[in-house]
């Protein structure tokens, strides 16, 4: 009897343990592991963004302002529709971004009320669960009948501020240009 309650006593010695061990919350590491849309959740709210385009390398960036507002669609979906008036016209795009665990990665939508295109896009998280990059093929500026690749990262710095720049690859020169930046601070 003494050897039936001495193993008992150890078994819920271990389960407590292991229930106490499991108790303190996930680190933002682990939680974007375990379900990818943790990460597109911290991207929700209203946003006001500080914009620059850049049109051409020889001159300064462009910049505007504008805002944003992101929402879950189901849990999985960030949806995010942004609006600036610039110079008298309006611009206005939907942003959408899920994950798909059939190919394990991210996978977005993007139009704009200035463009005819639909841009799709898939991409990866880094390992630190911060930094979304979404790559795409799409008509090369400048000229639509040549095709470039496109790359949107897209940087959580904190709860209240993010980041997302856009890139096209110039393959004579082997290199990726930034031609719009966003920096993101969560409207209080």
């Amino acid at each position: 009897m003494k050897r039936i309650t001495t193993t008992l006593v150890a078994a819920a010695v271990a389960i407590i343990g292991m229930a106490m061990a499991g108790a303190e919350p996930p680190t933002d590491e682990q939680r974007e592991q375990q379900n990818p849309a943790d990460f597109l959740q911290k991207l929700v709210g209203e946003w006001s963004a500080v914009v620059h385009a850049v049109q051409d390398p020889a001159q300064d960036p462009y910049r505007f302002e504008g805002k944003e507002t992101s929402r879950m669609l189901g849990g999985q979906w960030l949806v995010s529709e942004f609006y600036s008036e610039v110079e008298g016209q309006t611009i206005h795009s939907i942003l959408t971004i899920g994950y798909d665990p059939t190919i394990e990665k991210f996978v977005a939508t993007y139009a704009n009320s200035l463009q005819t295109s639909l841009w799709t896009y898939n991409g990866t998280l880094n390992d630190e669960g911060t930094t979304l990059t979404l790559k795409t093929k799409g008509p090369f500026m400048g000229d639509p009948d040549q095709k470039a690749d496109y790359r949107v990262v897209i940087e959580r710095k904190d709860e209240d501020e993010w980041t997302m720049s856009s890139q096209i690859h110039i393959p004579d020169e082997d290199e990726w240009v930034e031609f719009l930046s966003f920096k993101y601070e969560r409207k209080k």
